[in-house]
């Protein structure tokens, strides 16, 4: 009788089992599907077909480098983490067939597979010269952080700007957004690392300062590739004072 009830535990618990690994497959083909690209156990999904691998490596605290590799495992992309490339970091993405490199405006390491797919830079398990070349020539396929001079203004006013959450605005009109993208400590201080746009949300430059007590805010402007270092007293807003350096200087 014991071998009978044993018995029909053990159908009971492979049945779930088996009912639990369809309902998983299931649900894997739904994660897969729901997107145009799905990035999911190191694999990145083009229109929920394997397009190539992405395995993400633990470098820096922040932000991983990843080896993009074809689905035969030969690594074809390199896409490291560099903070000597601008002045919050950058991803420099690297073709390992010649070693040409090119530095990303993503910062965010999540967006990382659309870049790789909507590029279309693999074909049948490998990066074809002219996509290479195309991509390289493109400065990061259209992904270039850069914006050329005429993104600046020649407007000035002298009344106030205002920053809130988001929003730049003078004369009660938007001149520009802003936003956090990163924050850290560095000697148990709190610093936070921004990006600054004008009116038609081209990102103009980056800015890095103290969350708190911030005497000094260091800016990069893309367009002349100038990095600035602003003063700020005690009594001041470091985010009004990067708002109006970049309206005065043209680039809101």
């Amino acid at each position: 009788m014991k071998k009978i009830v044993y018995s029909f535990i053990l159908i009971l618990i492979s049945t779930n089992l088996f009912a639990q690994k369809i309902l998983t497959g299931e649900k894997r083909l739904k994660a897969i599907s729901a997107q145009p690209v799905v990035y999911l156990d190191d694999t990145i999904y083009s229109k929920a077909k394997p397009y190539c691998l992405m395995k993400q490596i633990k470098v820096n605290e922040y932000h991983p480098d990843c080896s993009v590799k074809n689905m035969r495992g030969e690594e074809l992309i390199y896409i490291k983490w560099d903070t000597k490339s601008s002045l919050m970091g950058a991803y420099v993405l690297t073709f390992k067939k010649d070693g040409k490199s090119v530095k990303l405006s993503i910062t965010d390491e999540e967006k990382l597979p659309d870049l790789i797919v909507n590029n279309d830079l693999f074909v049948n398990n490998d990066v074809p010269d002219d996509r290479e070349k195309n991509y390289i020539s493109n400065n990061g396929g259209g992904n270039t952080t850069t914006p050329t001079s005429e993104t600046k203004t020649t407007s000035k006013s002298n009344s106030e700007i205002y920053v809130a959450d988001k929003l730049i605005t003078q004369d009660l009109m938007k001149i520009g957004e802003w936003k956090l993208v990163n924050s850290y400590y560095e000697n148990k201080v709190l610093w936070y690392e921004t990006e600054w746009y004008n009116k038609a949300g081209t990102k103009v430059a980056q800015a890095k300062f103290k969350k708190d007590d911030a005497d000094q805010a260091m800016v990069l402007t893309y367009s002349d590739n100038k990095t600035t270092q602003l003063s700020v007293a005690p009594s001041q807003s470091v985010k009004k004072i990067v708002a109006t350096y970049l309206r005065d200087n043209g680039y809101l």
